[in-house]
């Protein structure tokens, strides 16, 4: 059944099946008469152990492509470390123009509702008994670092308010040894440790106690987005929390509903046996900046396929052009590779010439571009445009830097104010078309299957089609039959995007809307 709806009679339901969490039942009673029918659909996966991984999840029988894996609430929920204003109630951004202080703790909310809400009631009801009203303000375009307790409170709150949901938490790995001498967990030394024993008054958590919650955090914690009220939020999943990562994962994840469930769905067919993986990185950044993000953030060296293959399973996101093969043949494709991907120090050499260079240079000159990139006026396509001008000689056209302006492109023509598929010229029309068919060959490799990434660029391809057919037609560059054969492509590629992107709950209305519209334009041809 539905979430939420008894599988049996489709009552309310709060009760949820314990292996999969997928069913829910109104009573026990109507949960036993539909485990006969269940049981082949429930043991989805199961949690294995060994020296590497650690625990982690495997696949329990075969599993197809779009097969949900597991569904399951946060066992905490918060803020980000660094948040824009935040409604504590239901974690949506505020405005100045619209925020309204707690009459209880003095924190800014959406309004009386989420003055109440469970989420937030008891670390209002402890600041208001402790007086404290230490609240960040809101500033629009301002974030505040006020917000890093809120999440760690939470956690620790639930030793009192949710004994077992506490125990399972403190399961979770922590890497605390590691990151207790950072510069982030001194401030966190200062400002979270202070703050719930000093000022809240929690003496029965040490200082040990509140550093390992906010390693357990940082270690396990999913970014929870939202397009809707522009929720940027962090939450802990008991399960989910056990993925391990791959930087080619066989899973997307989505968040659900206003309690936030996370809903882990595969991307490709999963062999039983075989390990369920998320990525806990970006795709198009390549294997030096994904290895350090991952040994910062998360404590681990990633040994992945990926990471392992000095092309990157073909695609070379973290290669350069060769510079000499350039200058004796300006049409060279030559690049130059680590000769051990897994050693960030490693020299780097052309695969062709040998030509080498220090592995310190390959991470100097990247970070010196991200800094670039970084800079770029993103509110145009201009200034994108003239960056891959200006590198493209250097970098070839699937480097990591080069595939990251392109997505930004590909999402700026046809989005943006002033750039709407209305707004654009032919050419940037064309353009676009050409960007999404260059991002679909990588994710085609890198994260293939229904992965979110595939399933945006190929909503993304099918609008620009359509609009580039439709002016080829009034322009008399194709026939009415050319462009009723594009359009039906159009619909092809919109099929395919709405399975995968049907799940995310910013997106199936639009997706509905889309489909309805392109429909009756084909009839009406």
């Amino acid at each position: 059944g539905a979430p939420g709806a008894c599988a049996v009679c489709g009552a309310p339901a709060s009760q949820c099946c314990s292996g999969c969490r997928a069913a829910f039942y109104c009573g026990r009673d109507h949960q036993r008469r539909h485990w006969r029918a269940h049981r082949a659909q429930c043991a989805r996966y199961r949690v294995a152990v060994d020296a590497v991984l650690g625990r982690h999840l495997v696949a329990a029988r075969d599993l197809r492509a779009g097969e949900l894996v597991l569904r399951e609430p946060p066992l905490a929920l918060g803020p980000k470390i660094s948040s824009h204003a935040a409604c504590l109630g239901c974690l949506r951004r505020l405005r100045e123009a619209s925020a309204r202080a707690c009459a209880g703790c003095g924190w800014p909310v959406c309004g009386a509702a989420c003055e109440r809400a469970a989420a937030h009631r008891a670390e209002c009801d402890l600041m208001r008994q402790r007086g404290f009203r230490g609240a960040p303000p809101v500033r629009d375009g301002h974030k505040e670092s006020a917000y890093c307790a809120i999440a760690p409170l939470r956690c620790l709150l639930l030793k009192d308010s949710d004994p077992e949901k506490y125990k399972t938490l403190l399961t979770l790995q922590s890497h605390l040894d590691e990151r207790r001498n950072t510069t982030l967990y001194t401030i966190f030394r200062n400002n979270v440790v202070g703050f719930v024993r000093d000022a809240l008054g929690l003496s029965q958590f040490d200082d040990e106690a509140v550093l390992r919650v906010a390693a357990i955090l940082d270690t396990n914690a999913f970014d929870v987005r939202r397009e809707e009220g522009e929720v940027r939020a962090r939450g802990l999943y008991a399960a989910a929390s056990m993925l391990s990562h791959d930087c080619r994962p066989n899973t997307r994840h989505v968040f659900e509903g206003p309690d936030f469930r996370i809903a882990v769905l595969a991307t490709v067919p999963i062999k039983k046996g075989e390990v369920i993986s998320a990525t806990y990185t970006q795709t198009l950044w390549g294997t030096l900046a994904r290895r350090a993000h991952l040994r910062t953030s998360k404590c681990f060296d990633c040994t992945c396929a990926r990471c392992a293959d000095p092309t990157e399973l073909g695609v070379y996101v973290g290669a350069i052009s060769c510079s000499r093969c350039r200058a004796a043949d300006r049409d060279s494709t030559n690049k130059i590779v680590s000769t051990q991907p897994l050693d960030s120090t490693a020299v780097w050499k052309c695969e062709s010439c040998g030509h080498s260079i220090p592995g310190r240079q390959i991470a100097w000159g990247n970070d010196a571009i991200r800094q670039e990139i970084d800079a770029l006026d993103k509110t145009r396509p201009d200034p994108l445009e003239d960056f891959l001008n200006k590198y493209s000689g250097a970098l070839h056209p699937k480097n990591g830097h080069v595939l990251e302006v392109k997505y930004a492109l590909s999402q700026m023509y046809g989005n943006s104010p002033g750039y709407s598929l209305a707004d654009v010229t032919d050419e940037q029309v064309n353009r676009k078309v050409e960007l999404c068919n260059e991002l679909l060959e990588v994710a085609d490799v890198l994260e293939p299957g229904m992965s979110r990434l595939r399933g945006i660029l190929l909503y993304e391809l099918q609008a620009a089609m359509v609009v580039q057919a439709k002016r080829d037609f009034n322009a008399d560059k194709i026939t009415k039959s050319a462009a009723q054969e594009i359009m039906g492509e159009a619909m092809t590629l919109l099929q395919d995007a709405t399975k995968i992107l049907q799940s995310e709950p910013d997106m199936t209305k639009l997706l509905e809307e889309k489909l309805e519209a392109l429909a009756t334009e084909l009839n009406d041809d």
